[in-house]
């Protein structure tokens, strides 16, 4: 085998002109029994690419020429002109949008800098296995790697998405054995061990990290890492953590193992490859300094046997066995139907043969027993606007005594930058309470013959208390979104009925497992109606929840809102798919009787009227409600502009592209989807990093508003530009969609 390599690189040489090699890593690439099944290594100064396979021992499938970069050595910078040296993998594959004379028209982009590289300072984004416009010529590009079109074309079909990339100076077959068989033992088992550490919830799960370099590679402190997880060490009451297919390659001062995991709680299963970068320390120990992760779908068992329960399903929160589907089971079943076959495939060319179809562990079960699924219906399209672009359904009516139920005026609520409140303000329709009907009392004389008023023992919400409600469903909706527990908590009362969870403490052991490791998503609310109960309020929002990659599901929240301890919290909290009614609990008595109420006392009652919202200055109830004012509506235009800058600046493509109208246009691209497979597109490659809008001014025009403010945008990748950019917005159910988008460099 070693003849063999060395007859490779030296026939590789005579193929291009004499090069001094630059000496920065001499890759030996070993047998063992982790090595994988098939993989890609880059000579670069042999300027060849091999296609290996070990079906022990490792052995060259094929090889052709290819050209790296025109600068010898590591690459440290961007813009040295030097391919970088080391493991990556095949992120994905790119069949469009390539400049053909530099890229040919197909392209295997890789991920570099990995963790490895965040580490040491490497900066530069790009590095690509992509073809040519002409023949290619050794050492002529700027830090890919190249190979000629056609021999890419043949390629194609061995290449896969999760294969490894060895690129080195030098690769050889065979070198030092002993030692490095010996570090890929260690390094398997100290991934195991950390898998064990993690399911047992052990206090030396920490002690498998290089606290300070990981924190270089994640971005964010360890501290903050540690706390995250030792607050779901003490909230969940099992995890388990199953690996397998694991392999170890080593890198120039690291190794890298991957594998399949699959992670299982009683609130979440989730199953994708993990890649963990590991660097022996001072102390002689491997520890982790960086981690990749890359979701793959959850594999369900055949039809009639149990089925993992993937993410419970926030909207509902209902941990009992439901009749139908939940939403989010729904949307990981249709997920499973459109990518598994797909996704097999690339893991059989990653891995080999890989069995993802797992039997179900008694402690899946117990979960299982949860989410038992009957027939699917059609989920909602992933692109539909959020709940505030849902027009609410009819005001809630209540059934009373020919005097119609007393209605308080109510301010619309506010809506700041920033959150998620309802597009346009709209007046919350208050149902007043009723009560069986009393004798007519004498009014005080400063009042007016014929004016009702709402009993003592039952008043109608007053405009505090709406503005109150308002305000606790706004900042409970922004906790829920955030994924912040303790806030999201603060508004529940000890004692709180969620679903069927019982109690604070049983919502946050449900909601920590939930929400480990992301947020859960989006959430927008809008309230609908507000009643008066007995020991408080009712409240019925609509509501929309979109998790990352799933689908939308919309429905009704219910909340049942007492006072405790000096303000409103959540006692109770359902959610239906249907709009629920609020029950007349009582009815409004009139402290004056008129005339016509006298006469209406002596024939049977009649369902009264749907209440109507009144604005704050009238004195007669109107016939609709009168609109939001010019600077709430101002208001409500710059709050969607803010949420759509979040969800562009933190790369959310489906929330992203729900505040577009169907047939938008930006630039040249025409369409939602189109702006939506653009961004996602773009975004693998050049995820934003800061979006920034300053000297934002607001006009109306026709019956939609004009946006124009400046713009500053950068990209993970280190670009960036500044630009002036203008926004023209329709009416949408109760908010606003953007119909076109133009922008111009400043």
């Amino acid at each position: 085998m070693k003849r063999l390599g060395h007859a490779l690189v030296l026939a590789c040489l005579l193929l291009v002109p004499g090069r001094p090699a630059a000496g920065e890593w001499a890759a030996d690439v070993v047998d063992t029994e982790w090595f994988p099944s098939r993989s890609v290594a880059v000579d670069k100064k042999a300027q060849s690419f091999f296609l290996l396979s070990r079906q022990s021992p490792v052995r060259v499938s094929a090889f052709i020429p290819c050209a790296t970069g025109q600068a010898l050595g590591d690459k440290f910078k961007e813009g040295d002109l030097k391919t970088p040296e080391g493991v990556y993998f095949i992120t994905r594959r790119k069949a469009a949008g390539l400049n053909y004379e530099l890229y040919g028209d197909l392209a295997f982009p890789l991920n570099f800098p990995n963790p490895a590289d965040v580490v040491r300072r490497k900066t530069g984004h790009g590095i690509w296995i992509h073809g040519r416009g002409h023949a290619i010529i050794p050492y002529e590009t700027q830090g890919c790697v190249a190979l000629n079109t056609p021999d890419l074309h043949r390629m194609d079909n061995e290449l896969a998405l999760g294969m490894p990339v060895i690129i080195a100076d030098e690769l050889r077959l065979e070198g030092d054995a002993p030692r490095l068989k010996a570090e890929a033992r260690e390094v398997v088992e100290a991934t195991r061990a950390w898998a064990k550490a993690w399911q047992d919830r052990s206090e030396a799960f920490f002690g498998f990290h290089d606290a300070e370099k990981f924190a270089i590679s994640e971005g964010q402190p360890f501290s903050a890492f540690r706390s995250q997880k030792e607050r779901l060490f003490k909230t969940l009451p099992w995890i388990q953590v199953t690996l397998s297919d694991v392999r170890a390659l080593p890198g120039p001062d690291y190794w890298v193992t991957y594998f399949v995991q699959v992670y299982r709680s009683p609130t979440l299963i989730s199953q994708g490859v993990k890649r963990l970068y590991w660097q022996r320390g001072t102390d002689g120990r491997f520890r982790v300094i960086g981690m990749e992760y890359e979701e793959m779908p959850v594999t369900l068992a055949e039809k009639g046997k149990s089925r993992p329960a993937a993410l419970a399903n926030e909207a509902e929160t209902v941990t009992t066995r439901p009749d139908a589907p939940s939403e989010e089971e729904i949307q990981v079943r249709q997920l499973v139907d459109a990518h598994q076959a797909a996704m097999e495939k690339v893991a059989q060319k990653a891995f080999g043969v890989l069995p993802l179809t797992r039997q179900p562990t008694p402690e899946d079960q117990a979960i299982l027993e949860v989410a038992q699924t009957g027939s699917t219906r059609p989920g909602v399209s992933p692109f539909a606007s959020d709940a505030r672009n849902v027009a609410p359904g009819p005001v809630l009516t209540v059934q009373a005594a020919p005097v119609h139920p007393a209605v308080q005026p109510q301010p619309a609520p506010v809506v700041t930058p920033g959150t998620h409140a309802p597009s346009v303000p709209v007046p919350l329709p208050v149902v007043a309470a009723a009560q069986p009907r009393q004798p007519a009392v004498p009014a005080p004389a400063a009042q007016p013959p014929g004016t009702v008023v709402a009993a003592a023992a039952s008043p109608a919400a007053p405009a505090e208390s709406t503005a109150e409600i308002a305000a606790l469903v706004e900042a409970w909706r922004s906790a829920w979104e955030r994924g912040r527990i303790d806030e999201y908590l603060s508004h529940y009362t000890e004692k709180a009925v969620q679903g069927s969870l019982k109690g604070r403490d049983a919502i946050r052991r449900q909601k920590a497992g939930l929400w480990q490791g992301r947020e859960p998503g989006r959430v927008t609310m809008d309230v609908l109606a507000v009643a008066p109960a007995a020991d408080g309020f009712t409240v019925v929002c609509a509501m929309a929840y979109q998790a990352k990659g799933a689908r939308e599901s919309t429905g009704f929240k219910t909340l049942s809102l007492v006072s405790d301890g000096g303000r409103l919290r959540i006692a109770k909290e359902r959610w239906s798919k249907n709009r629920p009614d609020i029950a007349p609990a009582t009815q409004v008595a009139a402290a004056t009787p008129a005339p016509a109420a006298q006469a209406a006392a002596a024939v049977p009652a009649v369902p009264a009227p749907a209440p109507v919202a009144l604005p704050a200055p009238a004195v007669q109830p109107p016939a609709v409600a009168t609109p939001p004012a010019k600077a709430e509506r101002t208001a409500a235009v710059a709050a969607m502009v803010e949420s759509w800058r979040a969800a562009w600046e933190r790369g959310r493509v489906s929330e992203y592209a729900s505040f577009y109208g169907e047939a938008a246009v930006q630039g040249d691209r025409r369409g939602r989807e189109s702006i939506r497979s653009q961004k996602a597109q773009l975004w693998q490659d050049k995820a934003p990093k800061r979006v920034a809008f300053t000297d934002m001014q607001i006009a109306p025009r026709r019956d939609g508003y004009v946006v124009t403010f400046v713009q500053d945008y950068e990209s993970r990748d280190g670009g960036s530009d500044r630009g002036k950019k203008t926004l023209y917005l329709a009416p949408s159910g109760n908010g606003f969609v953007i119909v076109e988008e133009k922008w111009s460099r400043m």
